[in-house]
Parts: structure tokens; sequence; C-alpha cells
């Protein structure tokens, strides 16, 4: 299966109401994540729009990068003239093609359950002179791809919504569940790995500040925090979580550099 991915905007693009969010820069950390993590399955090839943040491409042209794709996904936040709405929607096709809404419906139902919106998530429409309205999505559905969509994360003109996209484990959590949903819908099957692996090794911090937790997951609670560029020893990993040598508790090893 081909999955396409699309980061919906480059640069410094979209300032949210927390001065420090920028839409483009959270969509290029989500998409990658989602990549990642849809790369766990058989069989599954992800292939982005743009190969870096900075790259900017026309609408209709990254549509068109998912030729010979299943799946097209535009990552993107809303905006509104009202602070106080919040909820994701997922912009699907306007003619329902291919049953475009049921997976579209589970995609907004799991975003807001992972991100606590105030209001629940939803599907939406949009149909143009000339089919979708949308250029990515106009772009993809001429491409070929049997499934496309625009995912809107909530409103950047949300504080709430805002400040929790900043947060990196969130960002985490919500992908993780975005593929979840995809892999449940598509029954993609998990490669075989060892979930509890013993080799040592390395890792170099690839984000400002990484949460050091208790257990592997974020569940568990914080008991410090590492730097970026600092390196540290793995000695037992469980999924993308490593255990520190230390004793200290476990990282994320999404935001590492094995070595």
């Amino acid at each position: 299966m081909k999955i396409c991915l699309d980061a919906g905007h480059y640069g410094n693009y979209n300032q949210g109401v927390n001065k420090n969010y920028y839409e483009a820069k959270a969509m290029w950390e989500i998409t990658n994540l989602q990549k990642k993590y849809l790369e766990e399955y058989e069989g599954v090839q992800v292939i982005l729009t743009r190969a870096n943040q900075n790259k900017d491409l026309a609408l209709y042209d990254r549509g068109m990068k998912a030729k010979g794709c299943e799946l097209f996904i535009s990552n993107h936040s809303n905006a509104c003239g009202t602070e106080s709405v919040d909820y994701p929607v997922v912009i699907r096709a306007y003619d329902n093609k291919n049953n475009a809404e049921a997976l579209g419906i589970e995609l907004a139902k799991g975003i807001a359950k992972v991100m606590g919106t105030r209001d629940q998530g939803r599907t939406w429409t949009r149909k143009g002179n000339s089919g979708e309205y949308y250029g990515v999505l106009r772009g993809a559905r001429a491409a070929g791809a049997k499934h496309y969509y625009i995912i809107e994360h909530s409103f950047h003109t949300n504080k709430k919504a805002c400040d929790w996209l900043l947060n990196k484990e969130n960002l985490q959590r919500l992908a993780r569940e975005q593929v979840n949903i995809i892999a449940k819908h598509y029954n993609l099957k998990k490669k075989h790995t060892t979930t509890n692996e013993q080799k040592t090794y390395t890792v170099k911090i690839n984000t400002d500040t990484l949460n050091i937790r208790s257990g592997a997951g974020t569940n568990y609670p914080i008991k410090g925090t590492v730097k970026k560029g600092e390196v540290y020893t793995i000695v037992e990993t469980k999924g993308n979580w490593g255990k520190l040598k230390s004793g200290a508790g476990w990282i994320c090893l999404d935001y590492t550099i094995k070595r």
C-alpha cells in the first residue's frame, strides 16, 4: 500500500494565538511521525509531498504527488474569528467517492478524543466549479488516489489547541491514534518486531527538551528531562521507548538519532 502525506505549509506559515505556534512547523512534525508509524506495517510505502520543511509547492502539484497511492492526507490546523471554536475537521471527497466518509469520520472522532477538543470531530466537503474546491484534493483525485483528505487539527486561533499542539509528546500520541485508525480501516498488519530488545546502543537527543518518564509511555509520570545534543546509552527498548542506562527512566526514541 502506497500512502502520500502532505505537510500543509512551509517555513513559518500561520502563527497561532500562542506566538510560539506555527501551523507549518507543527504539521511538518506530525506528518513525519505519521510516516514513521505507518512504515511499521507490512507492505506500506510512504512518500512526502516535499523533501524539507522550507520547500514550497503549488497546491494542485502537491495533490498530484499521490499518483499510484491508495491514500493521500494533507495535515493542517484551522483558523476562524472566534477563539473559543475547538474541534477537528476532516475534509473528504465532495461526492463521497469510495465511501470516503467512513475513514474520514473515524479520523475526526479519534483526533477529538486524543486532543480533548471542546466539540466533536466532524467531516466536511466543498465542491468547486471543476470538482473538488481545494487544490490538493483536486490534484489527489486527478492522480487517482482512492481516498484523499485534508485534516484540520482543530484551530490555531484557539489557545488551548495551540498549547496542546506545541507539546511533542501530544503530537506523538496524535499521530499514533491516526495511524492506528488507518491501519484498522485498511486491515494493515504490523511488521514482526521484538517488543523488548536487550541490545545496548547510544542515541543523540534531537529535540529541544525531551521528558524522562518512569515507564515506557506518556501515561507514566515525568521524572526529569534531557536536552538537544546530549548523548545517552539505551539498555532496553519497548516499542518506540528506550530505557536509560543511568536508571533515570525512559525516553521516547522518536525524538532521538541512533548512533
